[in-house]
């Protein structure tokens, strides 16, 4: 069984300097999916020059509920914004365990209103592009109550999505999410990726037992509303780096490991 491998360009509309680096690391690199931020104010940005110069590539949805402005009214999903009806940053949600070094605060989202902006910034999604997604996941913070909302969205809309455990259904295959668990994939995402981290195999593609795969990148230029809203900075541009490495593509190669996208795991 050949491996099959999803490279996703997360963060795709965070802003217009990182959408050119996203989209550069489609056309020149082993990206296959661009996964947008369909409330950020660049989602517009990043739709077109994706239909301009990669208009093949498949876009979906990066579900984000932590930067900027929500696409629901903000009335309707009172546990996910601020009095400015603005999302509350990472750093402000309660972590569901002592060690989670990221949700510090004391804010807890439910599952109603996960499913409500999912929904919406789904509906985006297809103003945008002109049709559904066929995939969509979450950005930055996963718990349970954000699982709930999705595994919802994921039924109402039929669309596959990445949460622990996945919705089951014939519809598609399951796809393994090679970071989860991985204690040096998630050092990798913060220090961004290097050729040699494919090289040594430090993601586990070659051993995962799964057909289909994922690695979640984030290759792009930092632009100044990169600098001042995300903590990951430097780590963007060495994923772009990698990602466009030639020594990369052939180390795939010559592990028979396939790039494909989400409307590979359809049956």
């Amino acid at each position: 069984m050949s491996k099959k491998l999803i490279v996703s360009a997360d963060d795709f509309g965070f802003s217009k300097g990182y959408n050119y680096g996203a989209v550069n690391a489609y056309r020149e690199g082993i990206v296959t999916v661009l996964s947008l931020m369909s409330n950020m104010e660049a989602a517009i940005h990043g739709v077109e020059l994706a239909k301009k110069e990669v208009p093949e590539a498949n876009l979906v949805v990066h579900t984000n509920f932590v930067q900027g402005k929500p696409v629901s009214n903000p009335d309707l999903i009172p546990s996910l914004v601020d009095q400015n009806g603005e999302f509350y940053r990472s750093y402000k949600w309660k972590g569901e365990d002592e060690s989670d070094q990221k949700c510090v605060g004391d804010i807890v989202v439910t599952a109603e209103d996960c499913y409500k902006e999912t929904a919406a910034q789904i509906r985006r999604f297809k103003e945008l592009t002109g049709h559904l997604p066929n995939h969509f996941e979450g950005h930055s913070v996963i718990n349970k109550n954000v699982c709930k909302g999705f595994h919802q969205a994921a039924e109402v809309f039929q669309i596959h999505c990445m949460t622990e455990p996945e919705v089951e259904t014939d519809r598609w295959y399951p796809v393994h999410e090679i970071m989860t668990g991985n204690p040096m994939a998630m050092e990798i995402l913060n220090r961004g990726c290097t050729p040699q981290d494919f090289i040594e195999d430090r993601f586990g593609i070659l051993t995962s037992p799964f057909e289909f795969n994922i690695i979640h990148l984030h290759p792009g230029y930092v632009d100044a509303y990169i600098l001042d809203h995300s903590s990951l900075t430097t780590a963007r541009c060495r994923d772009l780096e990698t990602a466009c490495d030639p020594a990369v593509r052939q180390w795939l190669r010559d592990h028979d490991v396939e790039l494909v996208d989400f409307t590979a795991i359809y049956k």
